[in-house]
């Protein structure tokens, strides 16, 4: 008599999977400069489950959000986010948004970033302006992570990503890249085998149009 047949078990998951948080968000922010009297112009995360790796169909979320950061840009920062003090002071204050990014931060099993201490720097300081309090989440340092791995030359984003292969679709910096970009790093610093797709780099949802800027140099802000 044969012996029955058992059922298959179930392919396990990769080793990888074991050492990835349920649910990350990997954040971006661009400033008005590097001080600490600076503010967030725009904000990009990327929301990833990893479980949905294993199947080879990532699951994402973006957030893209622009603000009017109450003072002009230092030449440099607008230089590297290309958003001008015109458009910017239409924009609402970052504290009309900061109850909503408290929220998300709060629902990460980590937050992930390169140079995690400037952009976590920067969200906490909106994050107090509005009477809320910092991210309590863990982090992790993309670029502290490189730098420990040892590798040579050096650790800027445009570095990492020129090492795995990755490039920015412009030369102007935007939040949600960014942040895709730190993703990707993440993933490839896990030895995560799995591409997460470039997301579409659209305009910030809560971008207001700017009217027509007038001629000569602009009004003081009000």
């Amino acid at each position: 008599m044969p012996e029955p047949t058992l059922p298959t078990p179930p392919d396990a998951d990769p080793d990888w999977l074991a050492w990835l948080p349920p649910r990350l968000v990997a954040l971006d922010v661009e400033t008005t400069g590097l001080a600490e009297t600076d503010r967030v112009v725009s904000f990009g995360a990327v929301v990833l489950t990893t479980a949905s790796l294993v199947a080879g169909r990532p699951e994402i979320a973006c957030h893209h959000l622009i603000f009017d950061p109450g003072r002009a840009s230092h030449p440099m920062a607008e230089a590297v986010h290309g958003y001008d003090d015109w458009l910017l002071r239409h924009q609402e204050p970052a504290g009309r948004h900061a109850g909503a990014l408290a929220d998300l931060l709060a629902g990460a099993d980590l937050v992930v970033a390169h140079n995690a201490a400037f952009d976590l720097g920067f969200v906490n300081r909106e994050l107090r302006e509005a009477g809320l309090p910092p991210v309590a989440a863990k982090v992790y340092c993309t670029m502290e992570a490189y730098r420990r791995r040892g590798e040579k030359g050096r650790a800027a984003l445009d570095a990492v990503c020129r090492r795995i292969g990755l490039r920015r679709v412009g030369a102007r910096h935007g939040a949600l890249e960014d942040a895709w970009l730190a993703l990707r790093a993440y993933l490839w610093l896990q030895a995560c085998p799995v591409a997460v797709a470039r997301p579409r780099l659209a305009d910030p949802t809560n971008l207001r149009p700017a009217p027509p800027r007038p001629d000569g140099p602009l009004p003081p802000r009000g």
